[in-house]
């Protein structure tokens, strides 16, 4: 694959490479799961693989083969999975075990549902999902800090377009580290450039948070102020909007947004850290 590359001046005390992707949507499901999930599994494949013209399981393999051999670790901006099943959770979690590649990884929308939208859930279903899910992976893909190379990487959960309360508390206690940020997440935040550009090249209207013609709830509004005022946040990695290339835009001066366009496209980026 021939990723694109954009290069990062982060303050990292030694140089790092990443390869990001988002949006790969793994769709597996076997007799473990109810019937409904298999079925909803070959019409998701019908869409993300043939409608599309999407590959969604070669892409991701050629990604942790690419990642192994030419980065220093793979950033996973949510939605490996499609639904949770049985199948889906073994298969993520195996393919990144036996590729070998370090991988840092937030959840998406799709991490925590049954059906993909596609059929009701139950409220046992909508609680399960947030425990079952997690274990499958080696960092905490609600929230979670790594520190590499003198960069605190962050993963936070937004996969339902928000921030919760207390997100803020855990923000502070990371920002007072005092080293350069970068997070990802999953859902983009809202700016100008990013929403001409999902109206002009992808035809594609849907909410982003901190947009202020679709007002959200105030903790949201609260935490992405503080994002766009927090100096040691360089740099923002982010999906869920499945364009056909990648978008790069500043949220704030001195932030840099990325809105990686969708895995089973091929898309993805090589991002280069340096200090």
């Amino acid at each position: 694959m021939d990723y694109q590359r954009i290069v990062m001046k982060a303050g990292a005390t030694r140089p790092f490479r990443a390869l990001a992707i988002a949006d790969v949507h793994l769709l597996f499901a076997d007799g473990r799961d109810n019937r409904t999930k298999y079925d909803i599994a070959l019409r998701r494949y019908g869409e993300y693989v043939y409608s599309n013209i999407g590959r969604n399981v070669p892409y991701f393999l050629d990604a942790l083969l690419y990642a192994r051999e030419h980065c220093d670790m793979l950033w996973i901006s949510g939605d490996l999975i499609d639904f949770v099943s049985e199948q889906n959770l073994e298969v993520a979690e195996k393919l990144l075990a036996l590729s070998g590649v370090d991988y840092f990884m937030c959840a998406g929308n799709h991490e925590y549902t049954h059906y993909s939208g596609q059929h009701p859930e139950t409220p046992e279903e909508i609680r399960t999902a947030r425990e079952v899910v997690p274990p499958h992976f080696r960092n905490d893909i609600n929230f979670s800090s790594r520190v590499v190379n003198g960069i605190n990487l962050l993963a936070i959960y937004n996969g339902g377009l928000t921030f919760g309360p207390e997100l803020l508390e855990k923000f502070d206690a990371e920002t007072a580290k005092g080293l350069p940020l970068m997070i990802l997440l999953h859902c983009p935040l809202y700016t100008p450039g990013l929403r001409r550009f999902l109206k002009d090249a992808e035809a594609e209207e849907g909410f982003l948070p901190g947009d202020p013609a679709t007002p959200s709830d105030a903790a949201t509004e609260a935490f992405i102020r503080r994002l766009k005022a927090e100096p040691l946040l360089r740099g923002i990695i982010a999906g869920h909007m499945h364009a056909h290339r990648n978008y790069t835009d500043e949220l704030a001066p001195g932030t840099t947004q990325i809105v990686l366009g969708g895995s089973y496209y091929g898309c993805g980026a090589v991002i280069e850290i340096t200090p």
